[in-house]
C-alpha cells in the first residue's frame, strides 16, 4: 500500500474507500433563481433573514448531497471522511490548532477540491450536533457558487477589501438547515495579499471561535498554483487533499505536501476512484 494510500485511510477509516467525483467547474447558475440576502444571525440572533436559495435540481444533476437522498452510497462516503474530522475537533485542545477549521485543497487544478468540499459541508450539515459554513476562497474560478447555483452580491473579497463591510454581511444561511455561506465575491477585488493577511487570519479566528458547534470549510486554489494555499494552510486546524487517483503525479503529490504542517495534515480523499465489482462503486466524469 502506497503513502497516499495509507494517509486516505486514516481519513476514512476505510481502506480505499473513495469520494465521489465530479469537476471543480459547473454551468452558471440560470438567472432569477437566487435570493440575495447576507444572512444578519451571527450579530442579531432575533432577526429575521432571508434564506439563499439553492438550486436543488442542479445539486442532483451534479450529484452533490441533499437531506433527502436517504441513506444512498455516496452519503455513506461522505460520513467515512467525515467521522474522523469531527473527532478530532472534538478531542482538539490546542486552541493554536482551530480543528473546526479545515481546509480542502488540492495539488493541481481539476481533482475535484470544490465538488468534495462542498459535498463534505453538506454532509457536515446533516449532522445533529454541528453546523457548516462554507467559505469560497478561490474568487477566480467561484465554483462554490456555481456549484450551489447561487448568485451573491457580497463575499469574501468584498470584506477584506473594505473596512465598511462586517462579518454578518457575507455569512448567507441557506434552505438547507445548519449550511451557510460565504461566497467567493467580487473577483475584481481579490489579491493574494489580502487572502493572506492579518485580517484574514482574524477572520478565521472568529468565525472558528463563534459558536461552538460550527464546522468551517475552507475551498482553496490548489497548492503548487497559488501561494494562498501554501499561507492558509497555517492558518487552519485541519487540511485535506484531493488527489485524482491513477493520475495525479506522486511526485507532485510529494511537493506538495512539503507545504504543509504535520500537525495540520488530516490525509488524503482518493477523487475519481472506481471501486471495481462494488455495489457502491463511485466514480464520475471531469468535463
Amino acid at each position: 500500500m502506497s503513502t497516499i494510500e495509507k494517509a486516505a485511510d486514516k481519513l476514512t477509516d476505510n481502506p480505499r474507500s473513495s469520494s465521489a467525483t465530479h469537476t471543480d467547474k459547473a454551468p452558471l447558475a440560470p438567472p432569477g433563481s437566487v435570493i440575495r440576502k447576507p444572512d444578519t444571525t451571527d450579530s442579531a440572533p432575533n432577526q429575521p433573514t432571508t434564506l439563499l436559495k439553492l438550486d436543488k435540481d442542479k445539486m442532483r444533476s451534479l450529484a452533490l448531497l441533499l437531506p433527502d437522498m436517504g441513506n444512498t452510497g455516496l452519503a455513506e462516503q461522505y460520513r467515512k471522511l467525515k467521522h474522523p474530522l469531527l473527532r478530532k475537533i472534538g478531542a482538539s485542545k490546542d486552541t493554536s490548532l482551530p480543528a473546526n477549521i479545515i481546509m480542502v485543497t488540492s495539488a493541481l487544478e481539476g481533482e475535484g477540491k470544490s465538488y468534495t468540499a462542498t459535498n463534505l459541508a453538506l454532509s457536515i450539515a446533516m449532522e445533529l450536533d454541528h453546523t457548516a459554513l462554507l467559505i469560497d476562497v478561490d474568487s477566480r474560478k467561484n465554483s462554490i457558487s456555481e456549484l450551489l447555483g447561487v448568485t451573491a452580491d457580497r463575499g469574501l473579497t468584498n470584506y477584506l477589501g473594505s473596512d465598511e463591510i462586517g462579518v454578518k454581511d457575507i455569512i448567507y444561511s441557506t434552505d438547507i438547515p445548519k449550511l451557510k455561506i460565504i461566497p467567493a465575491g467580487d473577483p475584481e477585488l481579490f489579491s493574494t495579499e489580502s487572502a493572506t493577511s492579518t485580517k484574514m487570519k482574524k477572520f478565521l479566528a472568529e468565525l472558528s471561535s463563534r459558536y461552538s458547534d460550527r464546522v468551517i470549510i475552507l475551498d482553496t486554489p490548489p497548492l503548487m498554483v497559488s501561494a494562498i494555499a501554501k499561507v492558509l494552510a497555517y492558518m487552519v486546524g485541519q487540511v485535506v487533499m484531493v488527489v485524482e487517483a491513477e493520475k495525479t503525479p506522486v511526485a507532485v503529490i510529494e511537493e506538495a505536501t512539503k507545504h504543509l504542517d504535520a500537525e495540520r495534515f488530516s490525509g488524503f480523499i482518493l477523487n475519481k476512484t472506481n471501486l471495481a465489482g462494488s455495489a457502491e462503486s463511485l466514480y464520475g466524469s471531469y468535463g
